[in-house]
């Protein structure tokens, strides 16, 4: 729910208005006595008395509507919503100098009833920055060094063979063999569990804690989010039905971390021990809540954002045969006709590499990022930024900077490449992507390798095209997604067939 449609909502709620009007009269009244900078704050929309910049606070596509601030603004805005500072960060230099050199100051994350009544402070995104949030983070560190991802290769090697022959044996059933990978891949990886295709029992466990984190992660979705003393009100009274969503959810996820953990110490006991990330940390520490908390949001947030990335990248190549034909090019001159790709192979593949790299800029998984909060009053560029507001890093706008992606919109892989080799001197999308400062995400070395893997075994192996119509004409195909915190496409038909019957008996043969 937008901050508009909640107070659309609330005008047929007559009950709580009152209230509603207190709660934001006060918060009014204390976010203005709080400026007592001689400063000014950054420049933005002129805010209405109580109601701050709610009615240019974007209800959709949030990473262009912010994008549109900036263009109008600055790399830096102010908005005022209900009381709350938020400061909309729009480039990619501005979020440098406040989130990465200036992190101590900006490693929090802004206070969320939703995160409280589901009782998901254990969910490591949504931690606040403190002493458990550092450790958490030191252990996170050490279990995705680039030196400790190589250890997950053999399964991902694995899983990925198996999800080629997956895709020739029922190309229709694309999205669910996708699904069904890298839920096979990280369980094995994080809980040294293996699966059986058909069993969907842990995929959906993951699912539903993806969806429900990913839902109280976007903003504007609930109404305690934007008015937290709801939560105090009676369950009875109209607009309360965040409560009984809370409630549900709050044992729906505790159910699947628990059901993940006990499922992987109960197979330990029945088949032995085998190597993942779950024993590795059992190994180091011997907190069991920090070990249970940690590989569910591992599982989670890995299956959830790099399946997004791989629907996207599905979808642009099938949009874009051309780019297929130059990978397979590169792919026949480097690995051959008689092996699979390996991640041996990588860095004497440019071409594909630029692929990856342009997947994560042109479908830009987290638009906007997890927001940061911060702790103290700070000044930049002579701007006053009031402690305790919401920093919002706009990371769909840094992937469309025309200054560094010129014709943003474009899926164009050969941006990253000069003289067949990646250029240095084209700002790589991982460096925003994956968050700034102490919160950037831990397992992005992982997440790249996966994505590489894919790319280079399906485009080696099989073509892939739109889904033809009733006539025998292509379907068209375009980017359209669900508009959540981790931006997923929406589904999508097309074609998978094998480049020829030799690659076809090579995907079958990797099987045996």
């Amino acid at each position: 729910m937008t901050p508009i449609n909640m107070l659309k909502s609330f005008s047929a709620q007559w009950p709580i208005l009152p209230c509603v009007a207190i709660v934001v009269f006060v918060l009014y009244k204390l976010s203005v006595a709080r400026n007592k900078s001689s400063l000014p704050l950054p420049p933005g929309p002129r805010p209405l008395p109580l109601l701050g910049n709610v009615l240019q606070f974007p209800t959709q596509n949030l990473g262009r509507g912010f994008r549109d601030l900036s263009e109008k603004y600055g790399d830096v805005v102010h908005l005022r919503v209900l009381g709350q500072s938020i400061i909309l960060i729009g480039s990619y230099e501005a979020a440098c100098d406040i989130l990465e050199k200036r992190s101590a100051n900006y490693s929090d994350r802004p206070s969320s009833a939703m995160v409280e009544l589901t009782d998901l402070d254990w969910v490591f995104v949504f931690k606040s920055y403190g002493p458990e949030w550092r450790k958490y983070r030191r252990v996170m560190h050490n279990a995705f060094t680039p030196d400790a991802i190589a250890r997950y290769w053999p399964v991902q090697l694995q899983t990925t063979r198996e999800l080629l022959h997956n895709l020739l044996t029922s190309p229709a059933n694309f999205s669910a063999h996708i699904h069904f990978s890298f839920a096979a891949t990280v369980l094995r990886t994080v809980y040294g569990l293996d699966i059986s295709p058909g069993d969907d029992k842990y995929y959906q466990l993951i699912e539903r804690l993806g969806l429900i984190t990913a839902n109280i992660a976007t903003p504007g979705q609930h109404s305690v989010e934007a008015f937290p003393s709801l939560r105090y009100l009676p369950s009875w009274l109209p607009g309360m039905g965040f409560k009984k969503q809370a409630a549900v959810w709050r044992e729906e996820s505790a159910a699947v971390r628990d059901s993940l953990y006990k499922s992987a110490k109960e197979t330990m006991v029945r088949t032995g021990v085998k190597e993942s990330i779950l024993t590795m940390m059992t190994e180091k520490y011997a907190e069991e809540d920090l070990v249970r908390n940690l590989t569910a949001t591992i599982y989670s947030s890995s299956a959830d954002t790099t399946n997004a990335s791989t629907h996207a990248l599905i979808l642009a190549l099938a949009m874009h045969p051309e780019v297929q034909r130059k990978a397979q090019a590169e792919l026949d001159n480097v690995v051959g006709p008689d092996r699979l790709p390996e991640f041996s192979d990588r860095d004497a593949l440019p071409y594909v590499n630029a692929i990856v790299k342009e997947i994560v800029r042109w479908h830009a998984v987290a638009p906007v990022g997890g927001a940061h909060r911060s702790e103290a009053d700070d000044e930049y560029n002579g701007y006053f930024i009031p402690a305790k507001s919401i920093i919002i890093p706009n990371q769909w706008a840094m992937s469309r900077d025309p200054a560094h992606y010129p014709n943003p919109d474009a899926f164009n892989p050969d941006r990253f490449l000069s003289n067949g080799k990646l250029n240095p001197n084209v700002r790589d999308p991982a460096t925003f992507v994956f968050g700034f400062g102490r919160r950037i995400c831990p397992g992005r070395h992982f997440a790249e390798a996966t994505l590489f893997i894919i790319c280079a075994s399906i485009l080696h192996t099989m073509n892939i095209g739109p889904a033809l119509d009733e006539n025998g004409v292509p379907k068209k195909l375009e980017m359209k997604t669900n508009g959540l915190a981790v931006e997923r496409p929406k589904p999508f038909e097309c074609r998978f067939t094998a480049r020829n019957a030799h690659m076809e008996e090579l995907v079958f043969a990797s099987e045996t």
